[in-house]
């Protein structure tokens, strides 16, 4: 075990790590890990991780309490590369001081190593919080023992590091989009774009609303359709990413775009998405959204798809499937369009195709396709 005191920075050697807090004393204290960017601001709060939210969005970071403190576990490899450190805090939830403390421990554990930190009361003053320590980028992942007090609670510690509070009466979310075929529609780039722009297909059965990759269960005889894109860059690369022939892609990396998954039976409970990496987006030119029928008919109609472009800070952008007249086996959902690298557009198309190579020709795109399988 290595003994952390305030100012002690060294590197983390181990990728799955347990960061262990615990808080002695009268008050009830709350324990929490702000996920933020290189200009320390939370500019995307959804790696806020604490009481109320207890997971980042993928699981990188989770949240486990315990008698007296929290445990959170963390993957440093899976966060996105825009979060540049992670910055872990206890505070009080109502009266005293952490001042008044008998001791505060925090832990770090993985890899067959372990760093511990042990502060009480006389490290302190009036303070109402603590910032214990930061697990920042820098040749990997470091850490910084702060050991700082800091003056305000779990409100004020929001505010300092950018995050808005939810209150009891939160703004009403932007209405909903929906495209007309043909019609276009921009995206406004903004700080919290740096997060992940989501494209989501659904579907209607009934009253019962369910995603659209989970149209029929195999056992029914019916279709199996798949989701996924074209996308071509700035600097000429182009590609696809879909499930047929396992092309799954990558959000960190190139070509920043990635899919979920293979949902062929429904049990899925996310579905599937196609996730792009917001702070990448002046990397690309354009976008092409589209499904097709692995197997099964086409039923597009009783398939009745909505397609959801899910963009931080941005009304939602709605475009239906609902143009049903086709036995072809392949549809164009929506195009996405770099336009000055801070505006991005999206248009409805809903063309039918059929298949890969007919739709390629169509939005030049240039790309050699063969006859892949899952």
């Amino acid at each position: 075990m290595t003994e952390m005191i305030r100012g002690y920075r060294g590197r983390i050697n181990a990728d799955a790590i347990t960061v262990d807090m615990r808080i002695s004393g009268a008050s009830v204290y709350d324990f929490s890990c702000f996920g933020v960017d290189a200009g320390d601001r939370l500019s995307d709060d959804r790696y806020m991780v604490f009481y109320n939210q207890t997971q980042s969005p993928n699981g990188e970071i989770k949240y486990t309490p315990s008698d007296g403190g929290a445990a959170f576990d963390v993957s440093l490899s899976g966060l996105p590369q825009s979060i540049a450190k992670l910055v872990f805090t206890a505070s009080i939830d109502g009266d005293g001081t952490m001042g008044q403390i008998s001791s505060h421990t925090l832990r770090i554990s993985g890899g067959g190593e372990e760093l511990a930190m042990i502060l009480n009361g006389s490290d302190f003053h009036d303070e109402r919080a603590i910032i214990s320590v930061e697990i920042y980028r820098k040749d990997g992942w470091r850490v910084n023992a702060v050991a700082s007090g800091f003056n305000g609670g779990l409100r004020e510690l929001l505010k300092h590091y950018g995050g808005e509070e939810m209150t009891d009466n939160p703004a009403p979310a932007p209405k909903p989009v929906i495209l007309t075929k043909g019609q276009k529609v921009s995206l406004e780039k903004k700080p919290s774009m740096s997060g992940e722009i989501i494209i989501n297909l659904n579907w209607n059965r009934g009253n019962e609303r369910k995603r659209l990759m989970s149209v029929f269960s195999k056992k029914e005889g019916a279709i199996d359709l798949d989701l996924g894109c074209l996308y071509e860059m700035k600097d000429g690369r182009k590609g696809s990413v879909q499930a047929l022939g396992g092309n799954f892609g990558n959000l960190e990396a190139f070509p920043y775009i990635a899919l979920d998954a293979d949902d062929r039976t429904g049990d899925t409970a996310g579905g599937e998405n196609l996730r792009v990496n917001g702070a990448e987006i002046s990397r690309f030119k354009r976008i092409l959204v589209y499904t097709f029928i692995y197997e099964g008919i086409a039923n597009w109609q009783d398939a009745d798809g909505t397609a959801t472009v899910k963009c931080p800070g941005n009304p939602d952008i709605i475009v239906k499937m609902d143009d049903y007249n086709t036995s072809e086996g392949m549809c164009a959902i929506a195009m996405l369009e770099n336009v000055n690298d801070n505006t991005f557009s999206v248009e409805k198309l809903v063309r039918f195709f059929s298949g890969h190579s007919e739709m390629d020709s169509a939005y030049n795109w240039g790309l050699r396709w063969v006859k892949g399988r899952k």
